[in-house]
């Protein structure tokens, strides 16, 4: 096994063992609800680290050899997956910045509005990102693809203009791809 393969959530790679072990999990926790029920109340990624679901993701992904470190950053995006994955009540087609910008069911407007999506993408703080996507995942009414929100959550750091692979990046094109423009 290479060491490429320890990272968890890459970009693109939805058949990542990572992505099923977060499926499993999220499986789980559907059918727990008092845990998910504690996620859910989580206002901050501290009351997400308190939960026993989000220790449960932590411990499953470690015993899998995943590159799941110590520091502050990696166990918050961690949270942050755990604490929006137990929001998503169904799995929906397209990526996170497409589903924001598909039209609303008989409107001619996106589902998030571009000044939201413009939040969320200068959005630098793991905290701050978190409490923006829990209300965006309330206007998808709680339906995202769990393998393109975690990989963008995972990926998500300060803005880059010289990264390539740019979470940011990527929503803003899959937005602006299918968002009905103003002229």
């Amino acid at each position: 096994m290479s060491d490429r393969e320890n990272y968890p959530f890459p970009q693109g790679k939805p058949e990542h063992r990572s992505f099923a072990l977060l499926f499993a999990w999220w499986q789980e926790i559907k059918r727990d609800k008092g845990q998910r029920a504690g996620l859910r109340r989580a206002t901050s990624l501290t009351e997400v680290m308190m939960t026993p679901a989000y220790i449960g993701l932590l411990r499953t992904l470690r015993q899998e050899k995943l590159a799941v470190g110590q520091s502050d950053l990696v166990l918050g995006k961690v949270a942050a997956i755990a604490g929006l994955c137990a929001r998503v009540e169904e799995q929906a087609a397209g990526g996170l910045g497409e589903r924001m910008g598909t039209p609303k069911p008989g409107g001619s407007t996106a589902t998030i509005s571009e000044l939201r999506l413009r939040r969320i993408l200068a959005c630098d703080d793991i905290e701050e990102l978190y409490t923006l996507l829990r209300r965006a995942l309330a206007l998808l009414e709680n339906r995202a693809n769990l393998t393109d929100l975690a990989a963008t959550i995972w990926h998500w750091s300060p803005l880059d203009e010289k990264r390539p692979f740019d979470p940011r990046r990527r929503m803003a094109y899959d937005y602006y791809a299918i968002a009905p423009i103003k002229s």
